[in-house]
């Protein structure tokens, strides 16, 4: 546990936030390797498959997630106020509301999958695998919702080492089994899901045990229901998932527009956006630890220093955007060429695709910046409405931008990359006047708002 109220801001905030980022980079190993070993093992068309499934996976995975983050904020301000009984009470009321609606989305992600991917416009020659691989990810889905509640909980008491230890362990376990079940044993997409999935229940059963036996706050060995938390975690959580599953609802509506470029384009692009997204985790995981940060801080009445810790981090955010761009400008097409069999007939087609869409995003990370830097802020002070409208505001904006490229401009896949800085310097910019004018003042749970 540790205490952001007190002591030197730029050290927590860096010592914090870089087992969060290391342990971020690991998780997106998941489905980075899979995709990898696919790409190269399996066909490009499989490659395409995979990246299908994870968007439709996402969107019904990130509503869940969205609960924790809305839980995890409400853990940190109790723990700044130094109520240890609601913090427990909130462990125990998000344990009960995550495994109903988890077991529920399961068995309609399983039974609606191919009424989703068709909804998407899956092409047919990859349309088995991509079913393939999403019903066996919906059988496991409660292993990522569970361990990302735990890690989200550990890191609102101000742990992040521990996360990261259990998610190199399972990561490399992920990578053993990929290579076991997709190379020696010839199940393709279906052993790169199952891989993923053993990993995810490793990584939650030692997060589980951790807190059942090292961690006295997170420790819960009789489940309690109380309403006025629950309405707690909903007025945070709610528009966290919200925001979560409009950024993943625009994934899917953008995924559509990509499988009418063809497999080999949905194949590339399906890579850069898994490189994109670990161009983009330092500043997602400085946005979360200032969050914990402000929330402590605010929960414990110490605004400036909520303030300060808030500039401390777009400086770090600025200083990681240099170097992750410097390098995506210069090894782009190297990059996507990790994905693709040099046999592959559509490698060309592949790496132009996702090659020519992460130069352009390299250009406008700093604007990613700006906008969640103000998120981080906003839903650290309990302002968690105006934390997902922003974000919100960033991908209709990018939404429409995209399919006003391609429909009125003529453009192609290149108009996926060129409408995301629209939507990120709209948002960016309403951001900072709310935040000049203080209207998130007075947002922060405070001990005696729930009794």
């Amino acid at each position: 546990m540790q205490d952001f109220t007190e002591g030197k801001i730029a050290k927590q905030l860096l010592l914090f936030s870089v087992p969060m980022l290391i342990g971020n980079l690991f998780q997106q190993l998941y489905t980075l390797v899979d995709m990898v070993i696919v790409g190269r093992f399996v066909s490009g068309d499989a490659l395409a498959a995979v990246g299908v499934s994870m968007s439709v996976v996402m969107f019904i995975v990130s509503t869940l997630i969205g609960l924790t983050t809305g839980a995890s904020v409400a853990i940190s301000q109790f723990l700044g106020a130094k109520d240890h009984e609601k913090l427990k009470k909130t462990v125990s009321v998000s344990i009960i509301a995550l495994l109903w609606v988890s077991l529920a989305l399961t068995v309609l992600g399983i039974v609606f999958a191919p009424a989703l991917l068709r909804l998407l416009n899956t092409n047919e020659d990859i349309f088995d695998d991509a079913l393939v691989y999403l019903r066996i990810l919906m059988a496991g889905m409660v292993f990522p919702v569970f361990y990302n509640m735990y890690t989200a909980y550990m890191r609102a008491l101000g742990d992040s080492r521990r996360p990261l230890y259990f998610l190199i362990l399972a990561t490399l376990l992920n990578v053993a089994l990929d290579l076991f079940f997709v190379i020696v044993l010839d199940m393709r997409v279906a052993g790169a899901a199952l891989a993923t999935i053993i990993a995810q229940a490793v990584a939650m059963a030692l997060c589980f045990v951790y807190a059942m036996r090292r961690e006295p706050l997170l420790r819960v060995t009789k489940l309690s229901y109380d309403g006025a938390l629950l309405r707690l975690i909903l007025k945070y959580g709610t528009p966290a998932a919200l925001q979560y599953s409009f950024v993943s609802l625009a994934q899917l509506v953008i995924t559509r527009l990509i499988n009418s470029f063809g497999s080999a384009t949905m194949a590339g692009i399906t890579a850069a956006t898994r490189i994109d997204q670990f161009a983009m985790a330092p500043i997602l995981n400085l946005s979360a630890a200032l969050s914990t940060f402000v929330a402590q801080n605010m929960g414990a009445g110490i605004e400036e220093r909520a303030r300060k810790g808030f500039r401390v981090t777009i400086c770090y955010m600025l200083v990681c955007t240099v170097i992750v761009s410097s390098v995506i400008l210069v090894f782009y097409d190297q990059l996507i060429s990790i994905f693709v069999d040099n046999a592959d007939s559509n490698k060309l087609v592949i790496i132009t695709a996702g090659g020519e869409y992460l130069r352009i995003m390299a250009v406008f990370y700093f604007l990613f910046v700006f906008l969640f830097s103000f998120n981080g802020f906003f839903r650290g002070v309990g302002d968690a409405v105006i934390a997902m409208v922003f974000p919100i505001i960033s991908l209709v904006a990018r939404t429409l931008s995209a399919y006003g490229f391609v429909w009125f401009a003529g453009m192609g896949p290149e108009a996926l990359a060129w409408s995301i800085p629209i939507g990120w310097g709209l948002s960016g910019f309403a951001s900072w006047i709310y935040y000049k004018k203080r209207l998130w003042v007075g947002k922060v749970a405070t001990v005696n708002t729930v009794q």
